[in-house]
């Protein structure tokens, strides 16, 4: 596939912004971390001002949970997006997604809450998800304290973190059916091991290669049973516990499949949903807004999709 010539020109700046390592395992997990971190920081220092941002720390299973929460400008009594960032469960943090974030905010008019989860090795599944899960009982018990409605509340993520939304929502709506309403999900690995997309994407090319996969699955998972555990590949899951979605996919991308999948999955469940897919455009596309022009149609085609089902009459 022929990539947008704007999505080149991100690559060549990325190159110039930190070295991609070729062996991730090869490095000590703090070198992959500061690489990512190096990278991610030019495409995050112009961004949008809010009314407000706050941070506090949540009390989770394991450890005090750091969130962050941004309230837009001019904002009225908007919706919840609980928002969990992508970098395979092993890098990224709030600051890596902050543009990302902001700008779900602004143009959706909602207050978004970043959740810091406990990144492996350190922490595996599934502790991350269940520190999602505490934040979730978090808003449900304490939200209204910090001005955040859960009574209409979303669920987001990118790539691992959209993974994670997934899981976290099916678990919750066990307990608390209709708790989230809305899911707003970006290239998320759902549980598919093999793929037209990953034949066709899954080389150095297109910047995204099994080697790294591998990594990163090695790193999160302790075993080879968590590979088949609902948490994790959650299309085996109960697809029934879903609510409306959003689903947001990179047409160069080896996990553009899985979003299909998904979808498809959703509409034979009867679950409404919205499948996108970008063309011409890589994994973790959404974080390169500053030169992509395809980066803010899908932040705004996510937000929009999120007002839309969230917002009252």
């Amino acid at each position: 596939m022929q990539l947008d010539p704007q999505m080149i020109a991100v690559m060549k700046k990325r190159a110039v912004l930190a070295s991609r390592p070729d062996d991730p395992a090869a490095l000590p997990i703090e070198a992959v971390r500061k690489a990512y971190n190096a990278e991610r920081a030019w495409w995050n220092a112009i961004k949008p001002e809010m009314g407000s941002v706050s941070e506090l720390a949540v009390t989770g299973p394991v450890r005090d949970i750091p969130i962050r929460i941004y309230c837009p400008q001019d904002a009225d009594e908007g919706p919840t997006l609980l928002y969990l960032h992508g970098g395979g469960w092993v890098v990224g943090n709030l600051d890596t997604h902050d543009r990302v974030m902001r700008l779900l905010a602004e143009f959706s008019g909602a207050r978004v809450v970043g959740v810091d989860y406990a990144l492996a090795p350190e922490y595996r599944f599934p502790v991350a998800i269940n520190e999602a899960l505490a934040v979730i009982n978090w808003l449900r018990v304490q939200g209204e304290d910090h001005g955040l409605d859960a009574s209409r509340l979303g669920l987001g993520g990118d790539s691992a973190g959209a993974n994670m939304a997934v899981a976290a929502t099916q678990l919750c709506h066990q307990q608390n059916a209709g708790m989230i309403q809305f899911l707003l999900l970006y290239y998320g690995t759902y549980g598919l091991t093999e793929s037209q997309s990953w034949q066709q994407y899954g080389n150095a090319e297109y910047e995204f290669t099994p080697e790294e996969s591998e990594f990163y699955l090695a790193s999160y998972l302790a075993s080879d049973q968590d590979k088949t555990d609902s948490r994790f590949k959650v299309l085996s899951g109960n697809i029934d516990l879903l609510p409306m979605a959003f689903i947001g996919a990179a047409e160069c991308d080896p996990l553009r499949d899985d979003s299909i999948a998904l979808h498809k999955a959703m509409q034979a469940a009867g679950r409404q949903a919205i499948l996108k897919i970008y063309p011409g455009v890589l994994h973790s596309f959404i974080h390169y807004s500053r030169m992509l022009d395809k980066a803010t149609e899908a932040l705004r085609d996510g937000a929009s999709a999120l007002k839309t089902a969230l917002t009252a009459p």
